[in-house]
């Protein structure tokens, strides 16, 4: 089964401070990756290197093609609470291309499953979010069909993110077992690097060997074509 990828849209720049690249390098290694479009989404203010509200509303500033290639311009925003609340107003988020919602253990005490559910639950019903990050994360486990089943019900996105199969152990499993769901409920996936320097960017390997393995439909991941991401992030 091929599966391919035409875009990333989860990356940061030296931004964050844990990330080791610029825009202009980010950008051109998607360009020699022969993509379509990348996207960079640093880390809301909530965490302690991300950047304040100033770098996200002035993005609009930037040009939305570069090197040839679509640039959307977004953020990944903290969950600050499990009532929802996020580290970005909607005054910004509402023209940014895309934004995705994350738990990071910096910014939000781990809590219980049902917490953790109910936090991801309420974030889906904010119009500004487009994509759940990394929900597989076990150290923020939860009830993952109740999360999908919320998706689905939204229209929002979930994502598979290649690197957390690497840097946070167990979410190989469960990413799987979000993936099925996905396929159950008819839930598209985002499939993204989450690269912190231009040598990571396009790397999807794991991800799509994962999503191979349970014969997922190319139809369902949304950067698998360039029509497919032009129809949910125009």
């Amino acid at each position: 089964m091929c599966l391919k990828t035409i875009a990333d849209l989860h990356m940061h720049t030296s931004v964050s401070q844990h990330a080791y690249s610029t825009l202009d390098e980010m950008a051109m290694a998607a360009k020699f990756k022969g993509f379509k479009a990348f996207g960079i989404t640093n880390h809301g203010p909530g965490m302690l290197d991300g950047a304040m509200e100033l770098h996200f509303l002035c993005l609009r500033n930037l040009p939305d093609e570069l090197y040839g290639i679509r640039f959307y311009k977004g953020a990944e925003v903290n969950i600050k609470s499990y009532d929802g609340q996020l580290d970005l107003p909607e005054s910004i988020l509402k023209n940014l291309d895309i934004v995705i919602a994350s738990y990071h253990a910096e910014a939000i005490a781990p809590a219980s499953p049902a917490d953790h559910t109910r936090g991801l639950i309420e974030v889906l019903k904010n119009p500004d979010v487009d994509c759940l990050g990394h929900i597989g994360n076990p150290v923020f486990q939860c009830d993952y069909e109740a999360v999908i089943k919320a998706c689905a019900q939204e229209e929002k996105l979930i994502e598979i993110n290649s690197n957390s199969f690497i840097v946070r152990p167990g979410s190989d499993k469960n990413c799987k077992t979000v993936a099925r769901l996905c396929m159950e409920y008819g839930v598209s996936v985002l499939v993204s690097s989450d690269a912190h320097s231009k040598y990571a960017v396009g790397s999807h390997d794991a991800a799509l060997k994962m999503l191979r393995s349970i014969s997922f439909p190319e139809k369902l991941i949304v950067n698998s074509d360039w029509d497919l991401l032009q129809r949910r992030l125009p």
